[in-house]
């Protein structure tokens, strides 16, 4: 069966108008990690950059899950930022966490938002220098705001503090001891 599916593949990919579509297809507006660098951009370095094209998407669910801000936009923001986290678009999370972080610079949990979703994660196993950086920045400024937080955003932004000891990349060997005492702390 597999034979089967992986010929079928090949002849379609074999016939003019597929090989047509395929190679006209255009790159979406806002390039994830793996776009930008096949196209030969840079990924954000700052907070404002990762901001910087963030829009309210329609149809990609309901959560919600109240934090403490007073903007209904920047409340919108993170949902869609936790929406985007658990469809696996890290990127897009980060993006809409940052720009939450934009419209209410107080909100701990979009800051904490950040730096969750800019680290590394089964897709990326590696935390570069300038997300490491962004990462802790926003990890302490998450901290620094979390006196207005509920009891439950505290808990969370604590534990974070642990996947962020410091501003320093981490590839998959230098990460285990690092996310091991993140996930106990999440326990």
């Amino acid at each position: 069966m597999t034979k089967l599916l992986v010929a079928v593949g090949v002849a379609l990919l074999a016939m003019p108008g597929v090989q047509a579509a395929v190679s006209s297809a255009q790159p979406p507006d806002v390039p994830t990690q793996a776009n930008a660098m096949a196209m030969g951009e840079h990924l954000p370095t700052t907070l404002a950059d990762w901001s910087r094209g963030a829009q309210l998407f329609e149809g990609i669910g309901t959560f919600h899950r109240r934090v403490s801000t007073r903007s209904r936009v920047a409340q919108r923001y993170f949902d869609q930022g936790m929406r985007f986290l658990w469809a696996f678009n890290h990127d897009e999370s980060t993006r809409s966490f940052a720009r939450a972080l934009e419209i209410d610079p107080s909100c701990a949990m979009c800051a904490w938002g950040v730096a969750l979703t800019i680290g590394p994660n089964y897709n990326l196993p590696m935390l570069a220098e300038a997300r490491a950086k962004i990462a802790f920045a926003t990890t302490l400024r998450s901290q620094r705001l979390a006196g207005s937080a509920t009891k439950v955003e505290q808990a969370l932004i604590s534990a974070l503090r642990l996947r962020y000891p410091n501003a320093q990349p981490l590839d998959p060997a230098t990460a285990i001891p690092v996310l091991t005492a993140y996930a106990a702390a999440m326990g």
